[in-house]
């Protein structure tokens, strides 16, 4: 996720929601919605919560699958999944996160097995590519 400004929107255009009068309030769910452009590549990651993410514009491939507007994915917190891959248009998905944490914090492969990684940080897993 790239790095947001004080309204949670990024330079790529996606946007972050807390819910929670306080937009930092580590504990409340977070809603992504993520503007992937035409063939961008989500590394395989996890998140430290539990998240639903639906696809709502364009396609993505998702294990083996094309995905479209209305379907779903899901994944409980510590669940590796990805590489997804972003269709010929691009796609746009709302992300739904249990915690604004899990949002980034994520479990990625490092050099030496799988490792946590905190994306807003620069130590990034190698295949992680910015969203910019």
């Amino acid at each position: 996720m790239a790095p947001t400004d004080d309204q949670g929107s990024t330079r790529n255009g996606s946007q972050l929601f807390v819910l929670d009068d306080d937009p930092q309030a580590w504990a409340s769910p977070a809603v992504v919605v993520l503007e992937m452009p035409p063939d961008y590549v989500l590394f395989r990651h996890a998140h430290v919560c539990h998240r639903f993410e639906v696809v709502v514009k364009g396609s993505i491939e998702a294990d083996g699958r094309v995905l479209g507007p209305g379907d779903v994915m899901t994944a409980r917190p510590g669940e590796m999944y990805g590489p997804h891959i972003a269709g010929p248009q691009g796609c746009t998905t709302v992300e739904v996160f249990g915690s604004l944490e899990g949002v980034f914090r994520v479990i990625a492969n490092g050099a030496e097995g799988p490792r946590e990684f905190d994306v807003r940080t620069p130590e990034l897993p190698d295949d992680y590519l910015p969203l910019v």
